[in-house]
């Protein structure tokens, strides 16, 4: 089995599909254009420090492609960009889960990191998400990311930020940012499925989905904005998390689960994202 381009990720990476029986090949169509302009982008650490008051130079780069990548044994879509590399195990599923405003479900994913994080660079619509004021917590890194994670690899276009989405009554749930993906627009909710110390049990992972599925119904009740749908996105440390997740997430009762998307993404190399700010 070869892995073979399949076609040209947003914004400056590659889509890449694994076929059978076919030789590892990269068409001519992937290659980026000399004359395509390119996005300004800045280092992740100093969009960061701005956030949290610092004063700091904001010098602007040019992400490019970066086609290094680990063949698996797994059958997906991989996007392989400058800063990480996504396995899209359920590419199409998700299309479809998209696309219709009465069903949910869950999907995974797979996060490898090419740089460290003060290396990474953002989009300017992920610059918005990492330096305007928020209505508070830890999670900055994680959000930054998700919402970098659907760019490249949904072309998903940042429509609000937390604060700039209202809500009747106010006090209730909120979702961290609202954003178009497939010309759908959605509210995304972002969280960490995780534990220092023992095992993450099946009471932890209905703890926090009972939790944040309830969060995601509430404030798309109350959410002036009128979303489609929302996903509610799990960032995990490890498979076994995942695992624990998917065979809780098919106990619970379809009031919660709604029309909710559930995008569990797995990173064993990026620490960062499971640290407080």
């Amino acid at each position: 089995m070869a892995i073979t381009v399949e076609r040209r990720g947003p914004r400056g990476g590659t889509f890449l599909r694994r076929l059978p029986r076919r030789r590892a090949a990269v068409s001519k169509s992937s290659s980026v254009s000399p004359t395509r302009r390119k996005e300004s982008v800045l280092p992740l650490k100093v969009c960061l420090d701005k956030r949290n008051g610092k004063s700091v130079a904001l010098s602007r780069q040019g992400s490019r492609n970066d086609l290094n990548f680990s063949s698996t044994r797994t059958q997906c879509n991989i996007y392989v960009g400058e800063n990480f590399s996504v396995c899209l195990q359920q590419y199409f599923s998700f299309v479809k889960l998209m696309g219709d405003n009465s069903a949910g479900g869950m999907i995974h994913n797979n996060f490898y990191p090419h740089k460290k994080l003060k290396e990474m660079t953002l989009s300017i619509a992920a610059i918005r998400l990492a330096t305007v004021p928020n209505a508070g917590g830890n999670s900055v890194v994680s959000e930054v990311l998700s919402f970098e994670l659907f760019r490249r690899c949904f072309n998903a276009k940042l429509l609000k930020t937390e604060m700039e989405v209202d809500y009747f009554p106010m006090g209730g749930s909120i979702t961290d940012y609202v954003c178009d993906i497939f010309g759908h627009k959605v509210g995304v909710s972002v969280t960490r499925a995780m534990k220092y110390h023992g095992e993450y049990t099946d009471e932890d992972a209905n703890r926090l989905l009972t939790k944040k599925l309830k969060g995601v119904v509430q404030s798309t009740k109350n959410s002036m904005e009128k979303w489609e749908k929302q996903i509610l996105h799990v960032w995990t440390t490890s498979k076994d998390t995942a695992n624990t997740l998917t065979r809780v997430y098919h106990t619970l009762e379809t009031d919660i689960t709604s029309n909710t998307v559930v995008m569990v993404t797995v990173s064993t190399n990026a620490k960062y994202i499971f640290k407080n700010s």
